[in-house]
């Protein structure tokens, strides 16, 4: 039974602590609005009340923020380091954030890794996220396609708003184009890339209109395994996914772009790194079409081509004790005795892929993807090659093994 002896004790306490804790927060106020003003330190005001200072770090100056990271506040260490990113200095705030990320809310884990993506700072996202430190967020999915994460691993919806495809498997030819082009990538950098590609060439087509159609970028993830050295020509397995993969129908060639390698052109399979510019990328493509390089090729490739005759290529014309068409120079295709020609005396973009597509050249291109009896080698024919293991004694293929 309450007395009113307890009710009045009681009743008391509670108003004890009540006043208590408001002098407590109105002191703590006063600690802070003294630390703005530069009366009082800021680590005096902050040991005698923490989660005042904590609740507030948003209204401290910069240096007091420091002050208080540097002597262990993990708050006030969290706050530093987004300031530090604010201001790009990713590295130092990096000192601030690594130790206590584990201890972050989730929302606060989101932020930083907002502040990364804004920096384009992939190592330490590509850290979290194999600590599954990211948390479900547009941004996750983007650190797994820098990963080149599993394409059953990235989110449908995601990759629909982001434009690209985790499958070929839905697309359909476009009759009204001559040729029908398969995008794919296996990273973040080459989806964009291609993406960037297939846009600049529908406001531009070469060598005219419907000449190419490109398909969305297809993303392939670690499906499949390409080299790694910028130096040598970029090259992916395609063997592993030859039966095992769902190929569109009525395609005739494929865009492959890696993270790595020089840019080539293998039996309607063109192979050029993410780094690779928009003039490269034509030029590739005019391999499609039968074009050879007119710098000096492989000896390899030397050793069966220079020995022909006449017009080989819409742009290559071999001596051979034959006269070269009126106008055309002499070309660095083949090398040693036997004489190459092409049909401009000056540099085209078959020599240095930064020159423009010229009209002479272009007129050219238009008029070998009409020749009827032109036909050049499909991905598919290639990739039967591959399987059947003939490709290296098919010169039909080496034909367009072209870099």
């Amino acid at each position: 039974m309450i007395t009113l002896a307890k009710l009045r004790f009681f009743c008391f306490s509670v108003l004890s602590l009540v006043l208590l804790t408001s002098s407590v927060n109105r002191h703590g106020h006063i600690a802070l609005w003294l630390t703005l003003q530069g009366h009082s330190s800021v680590l005096d005001g902050y040991h005698q009340f923490p989660h005042i200072f904590e609740q507030n770090l948003k209204v401290l100056p910069d240096a007091s923020v420091e002050n208080l990271a540097l002597n262990g506040s993990e708050s006030a260490m969290f706050n530093w380091s987004k300031r530090l990113l604010r201001l790009g200095e990713a590295d130092k705030a990096k000192r601030y954030w690594q130790n206590t990320v584990a201890g972050l809310t989730r929302n606060e884990r989101q932020q930083l890794a907002q502040l990364l993506f804004d920096l384009n700072r992939w190592e330490e996202l590509s850290e979290l996220t194999e600590r599954g430190l990211v948390p479900e967020s547009v941004i996750l999915e983007q650190v797994k396609l820098y990963l080149s994460y599993p394409p059953e691993s990235i989110s449908s919806i995601f990759a629909f708003k982001a434009g690209f495809l985790l499958s070929p498997t839905k697309l359909s030819a476009n009759f009204r184009c001559d040729y029908n082009v398969l995008m794919m990538s296996d990273h973040r950098a080459g989806l964009i890339k291609l993406r960037s590609f297939s846009n600049t060439y529908s406001q531009s087509p070469e060598p005219s209109e419907n000449s190419f159609c490109f398909s969305e970028p297809v993303y392939l993830g670690n499906n499949i395994v390409c080299q790694t050295d910028p130096l040598k020509a970029a090259g992916c397995d395609w063997r592993p996914m030859i039966a095992n993969y769902t190929w569109p129908k009525e395609y005739d060639f494929i865009v492959m772009m890696p993270r790595e390698g020089r840019g080539n052109v293998r039996g309607g399979v063109m192979q050029l790194s993410s780094k690779s510019h928009y003039q490269l990328f034509l030029h590739e493509l005019m391999h499609f079409s039968g074009f050879e390089d007119e710098y000096a090729v492989p000896k390899l490739k030397q050793a069966w081509l220079c020995k022909q005759k006449g017009h080989v290529a819409p742009n290559l014309f071999i001596a051979n004790n034959t006269a070269p068409p009126a106008g055309w120079g002499l070309s660095e295709t083949c090398e040693g005795t036997v004489k190459s020609y092409k049909p401009s005396k000056k540099w085209s973009i078959m020599r240095y892929q930064q020159i423009l597509l010229s009209p002479k050249y272009r007129k050219l291109w238009a008029n070998q993807i009409e020749n009827n009896l032109y036909k050049p080698v499909r991905y598919h024919e290639y990739f039967t090659m591959l399987s059947q293991s003939l490709v290296l004694n098919d010169k039909r293929v080496i034909k367009q093994v072209t870099e």
